[in-house]
């Protein structure tokens, strides 16, 4: 029992300041405004619950060691996002302070959803997943939080846990894994402490693999480009300024290695610029007309997008490797315009599916550095989305990698509600884990 609060205490007193939210202020303004509900209350309990849950689950099966991987990583997690809050400074969508990226509240449920599934499972795991979705999804419709801050949150608790976490076993039983020329081969041994029936604190096991299928990647960075200016704010708004003069963004690439060097590859990048400014001239926005005479306007644009790909891989030499790609994109699109003290409110989105064709390479200078260089062209119907990457590779083991990249893309849809033609120049940093 002893060795169990042990560990239980400091968990606890690591996620315990996310669960007091702040009350904002009720900003005067749609696009501004403070929502609570249930939704919001039932976020900011899951919160703590889904951790706490966690030690729950150590308790039940007698896992000193499983309530210490939970500690590390969720106190890793907070001292990361926490640390985050204060460097990057992003303005809450409500206006409240400046510490929106990224969600702590988010990253405080999936350290304890993480945890349950890579220590005890799918059948822990899938319901905590589930929830702590629904914490994030909790703190966008508050006004909390941007989606970039959520998936932002979400990526720091995923990887911080693979890194700290490692499934549940009962001592004496050994698992391990070897692909054959046919398939997969899995073995379990089986020693006299498997039939032990003395209660002992667990010890942790890393099922081994030559291959490592599963890749998941966090980017964090900034658009150093204003292109909600080019894509008309400066047109429509005099005198307009950004909320957020560098627009930190996060983004989550996922990819699933299949045979013959061939990949399934899922991406989700979403953004939302805000900027407050009079207009210049006359417009509408879903039947709502703004004049000059209406005074200062608040705006927010959001893009996100979200898409798969399937590649083929060609390995060039031990050196070089090229992949082939195509897919499928969606992109959703949406401003909304209110008066800066609110009374005026209009919102209008679209959405449009573009056929993606990929292609990526990556030359490796050493075993740990390498180049590599991503182009995507999106298009359909008039419609066109243009990205291009590069960026350096830093290979840490087989199982971690960072990176930064240099990202160019070029949106233009015409056959949205409204017409969207913008650039963006970025900067991101990348983080990678292999499973």
């Amino acid at each position: 029992m002893q060795q169990r609060l042990k560990y239980a205490i400091p968990a606890l007193l690591a996620i315990a300041p996310l669960a007091y939210a702040n009350n904002p202020p009720q900003n005067p303004n749609e696009i501004t405004r403070t929502v609570n509900s249930d939704i919001v209350e039932a976020g900011d309990m899951l919160q703590v619950l889904l951790p706490a849950t966690g030690l729950f689950a150590a308790w039940m099966h007698d896992d000193a060691e499983g309530a210490k991987q939970l500690v590390y990583a969720t106190a890793s997690t907070q001292a990361i996002v926490q640390g985050l809050k204060y460097t990057v400074g992003r303005k809450r969508p409500n206006d409240s302070n400046w510490h929106s990226f990224p969600s702590g509240h988010t990253s405080a449920a999936f350290s304890g959803a993480a945890f349950l599934q890579s220590r005890y499972g799918a059948a822990w795991g899938i319901p905590a997943y589930a929830g702590a979705t629904f914490v994030g999804l909790s703190r966008i419709h508050g006004n909390r939080h941007y989606m970039g801050d959520v998936v932002a949150g979400a990526g720091i608790a995923f990887l911080v846990n693979q890194y700290f976490v490692s499934p549940y076993r009962t001592e004496g039983v050994y698992f391990n894994a070897q692909p054959t020329q046919d398939g997969f081969a899995m073995g379990v041994t089986l020693t006299d402490k498997a039939f032990e029936d003395t209660k002992r604190e667990r010890a942790t096991y890393q099922l081994t693999s030559n291959e490592r299928k599963h890749r998941f990647e966090l980017g964090i960075g900034a658009n150093l480009s204003d292109s909600t200016g080019q894509a008309g704010a400066k047109e429509f708004l005099a005198d307009s300024e950004l909320i957020d003069e560098y627009q930190p963004f996060s983004y989550i690439n996922y990819q699933y290695q299949l045979a013959n060097n061939n990949s399934l590859e899922i991406d989700f990048a979403p953004s939302e610029t805000r900027r407050r400014g009079q207009a210049s001239k006359n417009f509408t926005v879903d039947g709502v007309e703004y004049t000059p005479a209406d005074g200062k306007l608040f705006t927010a644009f959001r893009q996100w997008s979200l898409g798969a790909t399937a590649f083929k891989g060609y390995k060039v030499n031990d050196k070089f490797d090229v992949d082939f790609g195509l897919g499928m994109y969606v992109h959703w699109i949406s401003v909304d315009v209110d008066l800066n003290e609110g009374g005026k409110y209009s919102t209008a989105d679209s959405w449009r599916a573009l056929p993606n064709l990929a292609a990526k390479a990556q030359y490796h200078i050493t075993d740990q550095f390498s180049v590599k260089g991503k182009a995507q062209y999106q298009f359909w119907d008039g419609d066109n989305f243009l990205s291009a990457e590069a960026g350096v590779n830093y290979q840490i083991n087989p199982a971690w990698d960072v990176g930064l990249n240099y990202i160019f893309s070029s949106t233009e849809l015409d056959n949205t509600t409204f017409k969207t033609d913008y650039d963006a120049h970025s900067i991101a940093l990348t983080f990678a884990n292999r499973f």
